[in-house]
């Protein structure tokens, strides 16, 4: 896969999840200028400081990632740049999120506010949670530690994950348990598959 096309994906899928549709780029440049929707605004840049990090530009990934550091001040968002996150990421409310640089989160991940992913000091400081596909973050919820978080999970709002959860299952409470055997909803899922949009010319704006 090349930098280039994995960031034009990720991009598009993002995109694709908060809206429903493929954008075009004068809907784009409004996005960018609209105060009330920042969670794909913050997204967007946060793709491209991640690409520039991984292509070894640095100076261009820190100058991007002092645009994040004004919108992480303005709405209490810290997510790094140099973290693993899949395609389709959604945050439809931008405000109070915590995620420790060391988590890795799986595609059509939607993250709510007040959401956090941190660590365990009684384990490990700079190990945290790796999330799978499809999950949801309620608002306020925690992940605590260095645990894994399956496939399609539901995670109820406030609660604090400390343990491992299977694929398929709603958790809620403090600690989180599992309430209900029941995949996680999904939600503007049906873009195209990575090899289809590239071999569609990687056109993220229709």
């Amino acid at each position: 896969m090349k930098e280039k096309d994995v960031l034009k994906y990720n991009i598009y899928a993002d995109f694709y999840r908060a809206y429903g549709e493929r954008l075009s780029k004068k809907q784009i440049f409004l996005m960018l200028f609209n105060l009330s929707y920042q969670g794909p605004k913050y997204i967007l840049y946060m793709r491209i400081a991640n690409y520039f990090y991984k292509t070894k530009r640095r100076f261009m990934a820190k100058l991007v990632a002092v645009r994040l550091m004004k919108m992480s001040l303005k709405h209490g968002v810290e997510i790094s740049y140099k973290s693993k996150i899949g395609e389709g990421l959604s945050m439809p409310h931008c405000n109070n999120i915590i995620i420790g640089e060391a988590a890795v989160i799986g595609k059509n991940c939607t993250i709510l506010q007040g959401a956090t992913i941190g660590s365990n000091l009684f384990k490990a400081r700079y190990k945290l949670a790796t999330v799978g596909d499809n999950v949801l973050i309620g608002a306020g919820s925690k992940i605590i530690g260095p645990i894994k978080i399956g496939n399609n999970v539901t995670i109820g709002a406030n609660s604090v994950v400390t343990k491992d959860i299977p694929d398929n299952v709603v958790v809620a409470g403090s600690p989180a348990k599992v309430v209900v055997q029941k995949p996680a909803v999904e939600i503007n899922q049906d873009y195209k598959k990575y090899k289809e949009f590239v071999e569609s010319g990687s056109k993220i704006f229709s």
